[in-house]
This record gives structure tokens, C-alpha cells and sequence, in this order.
């Protein structure tokens, strides 16, 4: 969008953890609020990387939950995990 300015931040990913973005379609739905989508996919991946599940088995959990409740819009996750 032209003219629009868009924050910049550096920040280092700790040993053992995981950055976990989501599209909209992942986190709202029919029935799901915005607040409860982003509660879900933050305890299902928190729960997938406690497991020990590596990133793309990750992504596929929080995905799976999204197709499960019938989802209408696109739903995309990129999860990059540091060992």
C-alpha cells in the first residue's frame, strides 16, 4: 500500500524456541474470535515444540485445527525454529 510506513525490529531467537506467524484465516472464523484463534494456535504450537516436534510438524498442527473448524479464508503458517 503506497504511502503506508511499516515498523522495523531486531530481535535474536533464543536456543530452543520458535517464531510462529499465521495468516488471519488461521486465527478467525465462523465461531472462533480473533482472540480465541491467536489463544489456539499459540497453545498448539507452544504444545507441538514442548513435544519436540520439528517445524514443519508444527505448522501442520496449527493447520490441521484450522481446517477441522471449516475455515473460509486462505490459511497459510511459517514457523522458524531454532534447535
Amino acid at each position: 500500500m503506497l504511502g503506508t510506513e511499516y515498523g522495523e525490529e531486531t530481535f535474536a531467537l533464543h536456543e530452543d524456541s520458535a517464531l510462529v506467524m499465521v495468516t488471519d484465516g488461521v486465527v478467525e472464523g465462523p465461531g472462533l474470535t480473533l482472540e480465541a484463534g491467536l489463544e489456539r494456535a499459540g497453545t498448539l504450537a507452544g504444545a507441538a515444540l514442548h513435544d519436540g516436534l520439528n517445524a514443519e510438524e508444527t505448522a501442520d498442527c496449527v493447520l490441521d485445527a484450522a481446517v477441522a473448524v471449516d475455515h473460509l479464508d486462505d490459511v497459510a503458517v511459517l514457523v522458524i525454529r531454532r534447535a
